[in-house]
């Protein structure tokens, strides 16, 4: 009786795990960069977190992808040793259950905490990065293992780390994290961004004329 019990935590601890980091990988990747640079300059210890994690993204995926198949080889393990010794006498009822355990972490550990964590990223991303951090030095020895087999057969790219002009012109156009700049001169910037994105030179007159021209107060990405 209590190795069953015993089992059954293993299964919904694993169970947990798996969506937790099916749900971070699917944050990390929808999260605006933008919006992340501006808090982590605003000096939010969350945002400086998920920043150095999408800062080395291969190191990032490669340890939620170690974390994530440990969390599921643990959840089946755990599971058919549970199924054997609760239906030791029904083959047919093992077939079942084994059934059922597929459905629920497919959907309760894959689908449902990537859908959660892709409809509000930014919120979502800030509360799971200390866990995150967290698991990510757990599990550093097995995540490094992996990433040096990775890079012996495939080299790393050169990672150049920065802000592009889209990212300028997203915090721009949604400034809900504590921005302060006016109206006026999120217009100013963004005329600037755009002229130097099509190569055209910046003088005074193109930038007064951002007074008379309303529409650049909400640019839109598609201008460029």
């Amino acid at each position: 009786m209590i190795v069953s019990v015993l089992l059954g935590f293993a299964v919904l601890a694993a169970l947990v795990l798996s969506g937790f980091f099916s749900g971070t990988e699917a944050a990390f990747v929808t999260v605006s960069r933008g919006r992340i640079v501006h808090l982590s300059r605003e000096g939010s210890a969350k945002a400086k977190i998920v920043l150095r994690a999408i800062g080395d993204l291969q190191d990032t995926v490669t340890t939620i992808l170690v974390g994530n198949n440990i969390a599921n080889t643990l959840y089946s393990s755990a599971s058919a040793a549970l199924a054997a010794r609760v239906f030791a006498d029904s083959s047919l009822m093992c077939t079942v259950w084994a059934c059922i355990a597929a459905f629920v972490v497919l959907y309760l550990g894959e689908f449902f905490p990537k859908l959660l964590c892709t409809t509000r990223p930014l919120e979502r991303v800030l509360f799971l990065a200390p866990l995150y951090e967290a698991a990510s030095i757990l599990l550093r020895p097995l995540s490094g293992l992996a990433t040096a087999v990775i890079g012996f057969f495939v080299p790393r790219a050169e990672v150049r780390p920065g802000v592009t002009t889209n990212d300028l012109l997203r915090i721009l156009q949604d400034r809900k994290d504590g921005a302060v700049l006016t109206d006026l001169e999120s217009a100013l910037i963004a005329r600037i961004l755009v002229l130097r994105r099509k190569g055209e030179k910046v003088t005074a007159e193109s930038l007064l004329s951002v007074l008379d021209d309303a529409r650049l107060h909400t640019l839109k990405l598609e201008d460029l």
